[in-house]
This record gives C-alpha cells, structure tokens and sequence, in this order.
C-alpha cells in the first residue's frame, strides 16, 4: 500500500503522485482510490482503487535498475520487421508489460532504426515515431527522476551510448 506523498510508477502514465486517498464511487459501490496526480501531464488526475488485483503501480525502479536500464542502449538494435502492423503489436505487447528492460531495448532498437533511415535521408514510419516520443518520454522521466537528473540528461546519455556502440 502507498501513502499520501508517494511517487509511483504507473504504466503508460508514467510517474505520478499520490496526491490523496479517498472514497469514490465509480458506477458501483464506494472504494478507496488513490488520487493521482502525472508528472508526465500535470492536468491529468488520474483515480486508481487502493485494493485493485494486480495492481499496476509500481515503486520507481531503484538506481541499480536505472544503470542497468542504461546498458540497455549499448546492445544492437533487435531485429526490424517489416511488418508494420505486427512490429506494433509487439510494441504494443511490450509496453503493456511495463517491463523497463524490455521498453529500453525497444527503444534502442527503434532509436538505432531511426539514425539508420536518417543516415539514407529517410525516417522512421510515424506510427513508430509516435511510440518512440511516447516511450522515451516517459521511460526517461522514470531514469532522470531516479538518477536525480533532468530527462534532458538521460536523452543526451542515451545518444552518446548508441554513438559509441
């Protein structure tokens, strides 16, 4: 259970706040929710019941998990598929999973494809460059927030490790 005061990690929303924990009914019977406020998106208050099964809060990754999460972006790029619309739904498989090492290695494959296409004066599809601006910004708000950085920082850090490998 979390307290007023907690910042968690909350799937695609990202970090978020535990602003205040109360009774809410929602089409159903009066629960206690977690009022939550995104870092991501500072207007958006999101409610989330404080005995939900399986819950999709989670801690924030601890800085050993951020460094590995780092490493991350010195592996080669998995393979691409040409596919559009089945690379989308792994992505889409991926981030459902909330699983950081595996959103980062997405990331870098998608960042190295990216720097591939560009180098041939092309880009990336928009459908993934929209997963990628929606990923990044939160996976490196996650990173900066544990690190005590800026996302900047992390964006910087990542470009410089996919450079060198």
């Amino acid at each position: 259970m979390f307290s007023i005061g907690d910042t968690v990690f909350y799937g695609a929303h990202g970090i978020c706040s535990i602003e205040d924990i109360q009774e809410q009914k929602f089409g159903g019977e009066a629960q206690s929710y977690y009022i939550l406020r995104s870092h991501h998106s500072t207007s958006l208050t999101l409610y989330y019941p404080v005995n939900a099964v399986n819950s999709k809060l989670k801690k924030l990754m601890t800085k050993e998990k951020a460094q590995a999460v780092l490493q991350c972006f010195e592996n080669a790029a998995d393979s691409w598929n040409d596919r559009t619309t089945t690379r989308h739904q792994s992505y889409q498989s991926i981030i459902k999973t909330a699983g950081h090492l595996e959103i980062a290695q997405m990331t870098n494959t998608l960042l190295r494809k990216k720097l591939e296409l560009e180098a041939i004066d092309k880009k990336l599809p928009a459908q993934d460059t929209q997963i990628l601006q929606n990923v990044t910004a939160i996976l490196y708000e996650e990173l900066a927030t544990t690190l005590q950085t800026t996302a900047s920082d992390i964006s910087d850090k990542v470009d410089e490790i996919i450079q060198m490998n």
